[in-house]
């Protein structure tokens, strides 16, 4: 075997990165240790905080509808009667509208009350209300659905005067509804019943509180009270979410004094739960693990990028340390090097000598160079001569009009041979020439522009296999507003090549809208693809550097924003938004100018 040579340089090189990354491996090993647990931790930690959350606003909601129940002691005539009905003292067929007049005067729409029954101790209805009839019964003792009367029943046989929550599904509206009944009672020593009020109320605000707090949908939520069934869930679930889900809630319904303690994991899933202070309730909340291992991912590969460039900062300073320690002996060497390969312009510098000896062999150099200077600057005069000659001969070789006429014949061609494909491509590739060749008007219309746009796109197509789903949202009355020539296909070519081209999806969308607003054209290239630095790219698009561009530095965006800007002022331009796991939006502004004149045909795919 060969005996591998290395330079002092290389050595030391090799030594610093290869102590770097033992400390990045290190680094990560412990950090797949600990992360886990960790986050596990910071995840139930935060869960609880929702959980308290969501508590607070339910107590305030729940509260809230309860004063408004309490406001039935108001009506003192009929309370006056109930408390002496039981001795034939008056008759309370007089309240029939009672409930009706209640729902009306003391609830708002968004309560969303459905049905209100009023009751004399006896259970005998004194009145009811329903916002339709014909789902709700008129009395929930004479009723062919299940409206669980036994929960209700229970409560009123026991001690408790507290207001009863409780809750079932209405199988004929196909609605979930949160129950309240409130115990009408004397507030003496006595305590003495006399009636009850139950209003049910639909469940969706209940879902509604529960649904702001939860991030995603892929963590379930419901509330139970009690010893009753669940009254409201939020999320969507998964097999082993609903057999979870029937386990618990089983175990909530049976239990008869304290509320039941459970495990913080259950199968793959984070458990957290959380019984009221003020009310018979109960808030569980099923997170699935995988949503939390996204984080680890995540972290993961931030840890990468942060790897990376440490080894990168460890590789700079080490070349620049070996450098200068070993800067002469390069130079001459490199030099010897590249004379010897023709590149007779170098010279070995002065400083070439923290060593005599170096410092000597340097001048010998350089006076050998400058004996061949002057063939050297006959040579590159030469070759730039002979370059500019190759670059003509080029450009007299390709004639615009020829290449399109040339394609629109080959379409011809390919459609009398029945090749729809090849001859749409070629119309396609014919009108994208001639739209960019024709330089002879800087300006377009909007609907040239889409034209342009949606043959460049019918290429694409072609040749990546119809991956990408195309919308357009265009106002009519946008077509003819003059834009810079060549505007949008620079943009949506980079949606397409960064945006879309970078992400596995299946559903791949790009979306073209144009609008007026605010006395401007706003015309937006939205794509669901992966996600960029916007706030990096939009503070080169404001710097808009012509000079950079004119120089040939900078093309494609920063060209058609340079542009825009400088001919219609710096308050006009392009802006990103970007979000890694929605996509990225590019939004251009635009004074409205009007076309006075017609738009142009254009071939359109």
């Amino acid at each position: 075997m060969k005996n591998i040579k290395w330079t002092m340089r290389q050595a030391i090189l090799s030594l610093v990165i290869g102590c770097t990354l033992f400390a990045i491996v290190a680094q990560t090993v412990v950090f797949e240790v600990t992360s886990r647990q960790q986050i596990r931790r910071e995840s139930l930690l935060n869960n609880d905080e929702t959980l308290q959350r969501i508590e607070s606003e339910l107590n305030s909601y729940i509260h809230g509808l309860i004063v408004k129940m309490q406001t039935i002691y108001t009506e003192t005539e009929m309370i006056y009667d109930m408390r002496r009905y039981h001795v034939g003292r008056n008759s309370l067929l007089d309240y029939y509208w009672k409930a009706w007049h209640l729902s009306e005067r003391r609830f708002d729409s968004s309560d969303q009350l459905l049905a209100m029954y009023i009751y004399d101790n006896e259970d005998n209805l004194v009145s009811s209300w329903r916002k339709q009839p014909y789902k709700y019964p008129y009395n929930l003792y004479d009723a062919d659905m299940y409206v669980n009367v036994a929960h209700l029943k229970s409560y009123l046989k026991s001690d408790d005067y507290g207001v009863m929550l409780s809750g079932y599904h209405n199988e004929e509206a196909d609605q979930d509804i949160l129950r309240f009944c409130l115990k009408l009672h004397t507030y003496d020593d006595t305590r003495s019943q006399y009636g009850y009020l139950i209003c049910d109320f639909n469940a969706q605000n209940i879902s509604d509180i529960m649904s702001k707090y939860i991030s995603s949908r892929d963590v379930y939520v419901w509330l139970q009270p009690k010893g009753d069934a669940a009254i409201s869930q939020v999320g969507n679930t998964t097999k082993e979410e609903s057999k979870i889900f029937t386990e618990l809630t089983k175990v909530i319904a049976t239990a008869s004094d304290e509320f039941p303690e459970f495990e913080d994991e259950y199968g793959s899933f984070y458990l957290n739960s959380r019984a009221s202070e003020k009310y018979n309730l109960h808030i569980v909340m099923l997170t699935p693990q995988s949503l939390m291992l996204e984080t680890q991912s995540a972290l993961a590969r931030t840890l990468i990028v942060i790897a990376v460039f440490i080894i990168l900062v460890t590789l700079l300073f080490g070349t620049i340390i070996s450098g200068y320690i070993y800067r002469p002996v390069e130079e001459l060497s490199n030099t010897i090097i590249q004379i010897k390969d023709g590149d007779t312009d170098l010279r070995v510098g002065r400083t070439t000598g923290w060593s005599e000896e170096l410092k000597v062999m340097g001048e010998e150099f350089n006076e050998m160079l400058d004996m061949i200077q002057k063939m050297v600057e006959e040579e590159y005069e030469a070759k730039v001569l002979m370059e500019r000659t190759q670059y003509k001969v080029l450009q007299a070789q390709i004639n615009p009009h020829f290449l399109y006429n040339t394609l629109d014949t080959m379409s011809g061609i390919a459609a009398s041979q029945n090749c729809t494909l090849v001859s749409g491509l070629c119309q396609s590739l014919s009108a994208i020439f001639r739209y960019s060749l024709d330089i002879s008007d800087t300006q377009s219309t909007l609907q040239q522009e889409m034209a342009h746009v949606r043959n460049y796109l019918y290429v694409m197509d072609v040749r990546n296999g119809n991956t990408v789903k195309y919308t357009y949202h265009i106002e009519s009355d946008t077509l003819k507003d003059n834009i810079p020539r060549i505007t949008l296909q620079p943009i949506v070519e980079n949606a397409l090549q960064h945006g879309l081209r970078m992400t596995r999806r299946k559903d791949k969308e790009l979306i073209i809208s144009a609008r007026h607003e605010d006395e401007k054209l706003i015309i937006t290239i939205e794509d669901n693809g992966a996600g960029m630095d916007a706030d990096a790219m939009n503070k080169q698009l404001e710097e808009a550097n012509i000079g950079r561009i004119e120089m040939g530095k900078s093309i494609g965006i920063m060209n058609v924003n340079a542009r825009i800007k400088s001919v219609y002022g710096r308050s006009y331009g392009i802006r990103y938004e970007s979000d890694t796991e929605k996509g990225t939006k590019a939004v251009i502004a635009l004074p409205i100018v009007k076309d006075a004149g017609e738009p142009d045909d254009e071939t359109e795919q």
